[in-house]
């Protein structure tokens, strides 16, 4: 059974930190934001939701294809053929794409 988001969820991470090596607080708010604070700290950064699915849908079909070229070259290896996978358009801003560092 799915709920809805009408309060806000904190909750502390276990491996994200920031410069200075102190643990963030991630909260998903009940206006379809992420906010992110060091722990002990007041300043706040917000990102959409929106903006995290389209990162999410950039990072998750960058790795589809890696995996396919990964068994189009063992394929070719083996001396099978096969047509090489291409890569999916870029939708998106490529600013995105830079981000995720997959240029």
């Amino acid at each position: 059974m799915i709920i809805k988001l009408i309060k806000d969820v904190r909750r502390k991470t276990l491996a994200v930190k920031d410069s200075k090596d102190r643990l963030q607080i991630v909260t998903l708010k009940a206006c379809d934001m992420l906010e992110f604070r060091a722990q002990g700290k007041r300043f706040r950064y917000e990102v959409p939701l929106a903006a995290c699915y389209n990162l999410a849908v950039i990072y998750t079909c960058h790795n589809w294809y890696k995996k396919r070229l990964a068994k189009y070259n063992e394929a070719i290896k083996d001396g099978r053929r096969m047509h090489k996978p291409r890569k999916l358009p870029k939708i998106f801003n490529p600013v995105l794409y830079e981000a995720l560092k997959l240029n």
